[in-house]
């Protein structure tokens, strides 16, 4: 796809030379690579964007891609916890028993 050439690309330290080129473009080919069932793609791109981001609205988008993703493969538990983990950094708590509602996933 031309997103996975455009990363290709990319020099070696893009992250910091061309960080908003390479945000959107790893976005963009997380939310291709989710359109096309590869599962394995969009996780690769998710977890770089994770290391890199500068902030926790640059990983949002990303995240949610990952979310869908996982929800589609039907691995409920990890996109339960990463869906969790964005709730709680824009500062809203769940009550109950999130243990049990973890454990009823697996």
């Amino acid at each position: 796809s031309y997103l996975r050439h455009g990363i290709t690309f990319l020099r070696e330290r893009h992250w910091e030379e061309h960080y908003s080129l390479s945000l959107e473009l790893f976005e963009l080919g997380a939310e291709c690579a989710f359109t096309n069932g590869n599962h394995e793609r969009v996780r690769i791109l998710f977890e770089e964007v994770l290391q890199f981001a500068q902030s926790f609205e640059d990983k949002l988008e990303v995240t949610f891609t990952c979310i869908r993703s996982l929800l589609t493969v039907s691995y409920l538990g990890e996109a339960l916890t990463k869906g969790l983990y964005v709730l709680n950094e824009l500062g809203i708590v769940l009550s109950g028993d999130l243990e049990a509602l973890l454990m009823e996933t697996k």
